[in-house]
C-alpha cells in the first residue's frame, strides 16, 4: 500500500483557521490529521509548510505504516524541526496523525490500539467555549450557571482577558504592567464565577503568560479561597525560571504545554519538577506517538497529562484516542458550543461532539478515527492538492 495523493484544507471558521490534511492511497483508503495552528496567527504557514514537507519528502508512493521512519527523517533533515517552533511541528502532526489513520483503518482497529489500547472506556471532559456570547463581564456568572445545567461539573476560563463588542477575547497587552486594574478585575470575575456554580464545580484559569511574573503570583494569592484546579500557562512558555519562581511562591497545581513541541521541549520542565500537569497540544507537538512519548515521559515524573484541545471537531476525537490510550489521563478539554461556528463541528459526518453526555467522551471503537470529512462542508477551503505517486 502507498500513498497517492493528498489534499490540503484551510478552512475559515468564526476567527480560527483550522487547517486539515487528507492522504489517500492506492487502495482507496483516506487518512486524516489537522495541524493545530487554527488560533492565533499561522494557519496559511502551517498549510504552507505542509506542502513544502509533502513535495520534499512524500513523493513517489511512501507506505504509511512507515511512520517513525518518515518522521525522523524530516526532523533530521527538515532543518527547522530542530529546536522548531509550531509551524514545523504542525506540519509533522498532520502527517503522522493522517499515516497513523491510514494504517488503522486498513488494519480496522481504532487508532488507540497502535498507541498501546485502550485504557480509559470514557473520558471525562471540562468545558471551555461557555462563555460565548457575552458582551460583559455581569454576564459570565449565568453562562457558567448555564455549562453546569448542561452537564458539566468543570470549567475552563481567562481572567485577564477583556469581552469585546462581537464576544471575542482579548488578552492583557504588553503584560498588563502598568494596569493595576486587570488584577483586580479578574479576582473579581472569579469570584462571582465560584458564587454562580458553587463549591462542587471545578474552576481552570488560563492565564495565557498574560501578566507579568510578581503579578502573576498575586492574583493567584489572592484567589486561593476559591479552589482553584489548576491555574494554565502562567508564565511565558519556554521561560522555566519564571515557573520554578512562581511554582515556589502559589498553592494552585501548574498545567502547560500547548505552546511547547516535541518531547526535546518538555524535558526541561520536567526536570524542573515546577509543573503537575502536562498538556501537549497533539496537533502541533508533533503528532500522536509524539504526544504519547510526551505522556510516558510525565508518567515517570508522576504527572498528569491532559491534551490541549482547540481546532476543528477532528481534533477532538484525535485527542479522544490520546487520552484512552494512557494511564494518566486527567481530563481532557471540550468546545461543546462550537456547533454554531460554521467550519468546526460541520467539517465531519459522525464528530464526536453528538456523543458527549455530561460531560464525558465514551470513548468510540470504530476503525482509524472513526470519523469521515463532509466535503460539501469543503469545497471552497481547499488549500492545495497533490499527486504523490
Amino acid at each position: 500500500m502507498k500513498i497517492t495523493s493528498a489534499r490540503i484544507y484551510l478552512i475559515e471558521s468564526g476567527g480560527i483557521r483550522p487547517v486539515i490534511l487528507e492522504l489517500t492511497t492506492d487502495e482507496g483508503i483516506v487518512g486524516l490529521g489537522e495541524a493545530c495552528i487554527a488560533y492565533g496567527i499561522g494557519g496559511t504557514a502551517s498549510a504552507g509548510m505542509l506542502k513544502d514537507i509533502i513535495e520534499r519528502y512524500m513523493m513517489g508512493g511512501i507506505d504509511p505504516f512507515r511512520i517513525e521512519a518518515l518522521w525522523t527523517e524530516i526532523y533530521d533533515h527538515g532543518f527547522w524541526a530542530k529546536g522548531g517552533g509550531p509551524i514545523v511541528y504542525a506540519a509533522m502532526s498532520a502527517i503522522e496523525q493522517a499515516m497513523l489513520d491510514l494504517k488503522a483503518r486498513s488494519l480496522n482497529i481504532p487508532v488507540y490500539e497502535l498507541l498501546g489500547g485502550r485504557v480509559h472506556d470514557s473520558l471525562r471532559t471540562y468545558c471551555n467555549g461557555w462563555y460565548f456570547g457575552c458582551t460583559q463581564d455581569s454576564q459570565l456568572p449565568h453562562a457558567a450557571t448555564k455549562a453546569v445545567t448542561d452537564g458539566y461539573d468543570a470549567l475552563k476560563f481567562y481572567p485577564f482577558v477583556s469581552i469585546l463588542p462581537e464576544g471575542r477575547l482579548r488578552h492583557p497587552s504588553f503584560r498588563a504592567a502598568s494596569d493595576r486594574s486587570v488584577v483586580k478585575r479578574a479576582v473579581r470575575t472569579v469570584s462571582e464565577i465560584r458564587r454562580a456554580v458553587g463549591p462542587d464545580v471545578e474552576i481552570m484559569l488560563d492565564l495565557s503568560a498574560g501578566l507579568t511574573t510578581d503579578d502573576t503570583i498575586r492574583f493567584c494569592r489572592e484567589v486561593e479561597d476559591l479552589d482553584i484546579t489548576y491555574v494554565e500557562e502562567p508564565a511565558v512558555p519556554g521561560d522555566v525560571g519564571a515557573l520554578v519562581k512562581i511554582a515556589q511562591n502559589i498553592s494552585q497545581r501548574i498545567a502547560v504545554g500547548e505552546r511547547v513541541y516535541s518531547r526535546y521541549g518538555f524535558r526541561d520542565i520536567l526536570e524542573s519538577r515546577a509543573v503537575d500537569i502536562l498538556q501537549p497540544d497533539i496537533g502541533n507537538t508533533g503528532g500522536l506517538l509524539e504526544a504519547r512519548k510526551i505522556a510516558a515521559m510525565a508518567e515517570a515524573y508522576s504527572m498528569k497529562v491532559q491534551p490541549h484541545i482547540c481546532a476543528s471537531a477532528l481534533s477532538t476525537a484525535v485527542g479522544m484516542h490520546f487520552s484512552a490510550s494512557i494511564p494518566n489521563f486527567y481530563i481532557q478539554e471540550h468546545f461543546p458550543y462550537w456547533a454554531r461556528i460554521p467550519g468546526h463541528v460541520d467539517v465531519l459526518e459522525n464528530p464526536i461532539e453528538a456523543s458527549v453526555k455530561g460531560g464525558v467522551i465514551p470513548v468510540s471503537d470504530a476503525a482509524g478515527f472513526g470519523v469521515q470529512l463532509r466535503r460539501t462542508a469543503l469545497d471552497n477551503s481547499i488549500f492545495g492538492e497533490y499527486a504523490l505517486s
